[in-house]
């Protein structure tokens, strides 16, 4: 079975995915940077809350889940509870690591450091994708790291200061990179409120066995932690989730990291307003580097692609090389400026067209010349192939 949502009870839900996915992860970005907020407002250790927040969770997608296959009719086959399964564990990891490391540093300092996911995005694509960062997306890369460890400097350092809060941080990163990349993947096989139902069961699980070795007193939440935990799980978690994981079909894997940008600002302003934590030069400098760095890797020119896979000796079954039915090789580009699925099939015309596009292709439905393509009408893609 595959995520493709074809059924006539979806479609709705699926045409706003089509046509306004950049508005769903725009108002995904504005709930995930109230979580930090809600972390740094708890009374509870990062694991504690992060313990209660995921197993809530799992109780509000376990509804979803049931709701969505009864009006749905379909069920996730084993391949894609296998991916969610994945997906989860490496999600616990990262809810353990930015809810502690929110406990001890800051809010600044956890989100101005989560502004590397892009790039460690852009690195994760290279085995995923099949694209090679270019000269600009390295260098870039660079000065976001460079900025970066000002802002960890910042934070590991002074009164306040806690190099290991900033070692978790950046841990954070890594792992919900992975989780990010993983996400898209999964859009092909599962469809997203059971992914993110089997998401949070893995991600408690995972939790749950953290807290047990390590002692941690679940039993001290009070009803400020578990009301902390159920806006969490509801907000960020459950909302933030579904309107940032669904248009993930229709758009490049690095156009998400652009715009989750804004985040830092957006999680800053309240920390500053809500918290009363202090923003230093230190964030103001560091983080401007950074955020300057990584728009900067993600607006270089792409990369070579990597070197395709041989084909495989024809056989007496093939059909002609003309035929305009030939399996596609599929490119992925992290440029935003043209990031797009292209498919370059042995059709020299269809490769030509595709080869001069330099114009935004902000969704994978609509061709590179910005025009929708006429995969929604039943005919053949002319530029862009489906999700």
């Amino acid at each position: 079975m595959t995520a493709l949502d074809d059924s006539p009870r979806s479609n709705g839900l699926a045409e706003i995915g089509r046509r306004s996915p950049l508005a769903l992860i725009a108002l995904g970005v504005v709930l995930y940077a109230t979580g930090p907020v809600f972390v740094g407002s708890a009374e509870v250790s990062g694991p504690v809350l992060s313990f209660w927040r995921l197993w809530f969770g799992v109780a509000v997608f376990g509804v979803a889940t049931v709701v969505h296959t009864r009006t749905s009719g379909r069920r996730a086959d084993l391949e894609g509870w296998k991916w969610a399964a994945r997906a989860g564990f490496v999600f616990g990891i990262h809810q353990l690591c930015f809810m502690s490391a929110v406990k001890l540093t800051s809010v600044v300092d956890t989100t101005l450091m989560s502004t590397l996911s892009p790039i460690v995005v852009g690195v994760l694509a290279v085995p995923m994708f099949g694209e090679r960062p270019g000269l600009p997306f390295r260098a870039w890369s660079a000065v976001a790291i460079a900025g970066a460890a000002v802002v960890a400097l910042a934070g590991s350092s002074g009164p306040g200061g806690d190099p290991i809060g900033m070692l978790l941080a950046f841990v954070n990163v890594v792992f919900f990179a992975l989780f990010f990349v993983w996400s898209k993947h999964t859009r092909d096989h599962i469809d997203v409120v059971p992914f993110l139902f089997g998401v949070m069961v893995v991600a408690a699980s995972t939790v749950t066995c953290y807290v047990v070795v390590s002692g941690e007193p679940v039993g001290s939440a009070r009803g400020h932690d578990f009301a902390m935990a159920a806006c969490m799980a509801l907000g960020p978690g459950a909302l933030g989730h579904f309107v940032m994981t669904w248009p993930l079909r229709w758009v490049p894997a690095n156009v998400p990291p652009i715009m989750r940008l804004a985040g830092p600002a957006i999680s800053g302003a309240l920390a500053y307003a809500i918290l009363h934590q202090e923003i230093t030069v230190a964030h103001l400098v560091g983080g401007s580097v950074t955020i300057a760095g990584v728009a900067g890797a993600l607006l270089s020119p792409p990369g070579a692609p990597s070197p395709a896979t041989p084909p495989r000796p024809p056989s007496s079954t093939d059909l002609p090389p003309t035929t305009s039915v030939d399996r596609p090789q599929v490119m992925w580009s992290i440029d935003a400026r043209h990031s797009r699925r292209v498919i370059s099939p042995p059709l020299a015309s269809i490769t030509a067209r595709t080869a001069s596009c330099r114009r935004p292709c902000s969704i994978w439905k609509y061709s590179c010349s910005g025009s929708r393509s006429s995969v929604d009408a039943g005919a053949s893609p002319p530029s862009a192939s489906p999700a």
